[in-house]
């Protein structure tokens, strides 16, 4: 085919944002009640999931709806050890304030203690000049920062009735404690001493997100922030939507069978179904149908490709325990529950905490209920249970389990004894742990 229309990649926006009908709905809803009423009709959300759901882009469809009503959307990155959150704000704040006229000129008093804008002694028409950084407050006050989003968005409703404030921050989880507390108490503030204000926060996280915020000090997140988790997997429906209505848009239909292969290879998971839809795209011969030779003939190619990019590269930074945990976890159908992991390495639940902790943090695992963890990334189990045998040193010596072992302890439900010669699955095999064909995920245990 001769264009693009898929979207692979950390970020990008999809064609089509498939199963989220519902989500945008009820933002929308959401943002003409806070025009009207304020803060008290405000809800800060936190949309939580593992890597590749697409939280970054229903973020950007989010400010997207701010925008297109006249808000001024404030974006900011949260990285590691990077610039912390509210530096960044005060640097949008700063440069903002001096270069644009409206609402943000308007609003320069009421951040200058807060963002370091300087109000000039010749006047409204004198410009602003920039405070030295040595000279800005360390940190500033929440109750100031809120006074000053606050008398922003006023600013902007003056030009755009109904329109306001909106803040975003994407990978929220990795942002410094200290501005986690800060931030929090800021819409705190902003509750309690300005409920007129028509300012609304949105952000993403792992799932491990609301414990981030509770380490950093932040009481009670669940009452202050909206938690909306979104599921690893899309709906069949929403899955085949998701490829089906981009393609119908250039007089391009996908032949069933090509739509259940994509949906088996994937398990509906958004950021392979875009890459692997992209790949079968480009090589299809088309002119007017993507057929289920056109799969097969791409699904080589995403192998290395997700082997090259992606797997390989993290699970040669594993250590060995970290894979014996993510082997076992495969081995038990990508979802678990703790106990019966323990069961398969023959360990005390106890003892694995902390290779569950590490995992969660790299984002390799995710957590879907209580007791229960499950792999981020569906077609990282087939790889893990090729590639474990070859690339890990089992045995008695090195404590550490061999797959035969972990299926066996599996199955019995009991840890054995240190088996002999292992069976090396197919690594070109794709099908997630299971069996080809869309799946679900397994009833809670």
């Amino acid at each position: 085919m001769d264009s693009r229309i898929y979207t692979p990649g950390a970020g990008h926006q999809p064609p089509v944002l498939a199963g989220r009908d519902d989500l945008m709905r009820d933002w929308r809803l959401m943002l003409n009640d806070t025009g009207a009423r304020g803060r008290v009709a405000a809800v800060d959300t936190i949309l939580v999931g593992p890597r590749g759901v697409g939280k970054t882009a229903l973020l950007k469809a989010y400010g997207h709806e701010a925008d297109r009503h006249g808000s001024i959307v404030l974006s900011v990155q949260a990285v590691q050890g990077g610039e912390g959150l509210i530096g960044s704000l005060m640097q949008q704040a700063r440069t903002q304030t001096q270069a644009e006229a409206g609402p943000w000129r308007r609003a320069r008093a009421a951040f200058e203690n807060v963002a370091g804008v300087n109000v000039s002694v010749a006047g409204f028409g004198g410009g602003v000049s920039m405070r030295e950084p040595a000279t800005q407050a360390a940190h500033p006050d929440a109750g100031m920062l809120a006074a000053a989003l606050a008398g922003l968005a006023a600013e902007v409703g003056k030009d755009h009735p109904g329109a306001g404030l909106l803040m975003t921050v994407d990978e929220l989880q990795v942002a410094p404690h200290r501005d986690l507390a800060l931030l929090a108490a800021t819409l705190h503030r902003l509750n309690v001493d300005h409920p007129e204000a028509n300012v609304t926060f949105a952000a993403t996280g792992l799932p491990l997100t609301p414990s981030v915020l509770t380490a950093a000090g932040v009481t009670h997140p669940d009452r202050l922030f909206s938690v909306q988790d979104i599921p690893l997997n899309l709906t069949p429906p929403d899955a085949r939507y998701a490829l089906v209505e981009p393609a119908r848009d250039l007089e391009v239909t996908w032949q069933p069978d090509a739509l259940d292969r994509v949906l088996a290879v994937t398990n509906g998971y958004p950021a392979h179904l875009q890459l692997l839809a992209d790949r079968v795209w480009r090589a299809a011969p088309g002119p007017d149908t993507v057929t289920l030779a056109d799969v097969e003939g791409a699904l080589p190619r995403l192998a290395e490709e997700l082997e090259m990019r992606t797997f390989g590269p993290r699970w040669d930074r594993m250590s060995d325990r970290q894979a014996e945990f993510l082997t076992a976890l495969a081995v038990l159908g990508g979802r678990a529950a703790m106990a019966e992991l323990a069961t398969a390495l023959g360990r005390a639940s106890t003892d694995l905490s902390w290779l569950r902790d590490q995992l969660l943090k790299e984002g390799d695992i995710y957590v879907p209920r209580y007791g229960q963890v499950a792999i981020a990334v569906p077609l990282f189990a087939p790889f893990v249970l090729a590639r474990y045998p070859q690339d890990r040193r089992t045995g008695q010596e090195s404590g550490i389990r061999s797959l035969e072992e972990l299926r066996n302890n599996s199955a019995t439900g009991q840890a054995g004894p240190h088996p002999g010669k292992v069976t090396r699955p197919n690594p070109a095999r794709l099908d997630p742990p299971g069996g080809p064909g869309p799946r679900t995920p397994p009833p809670p245990r």
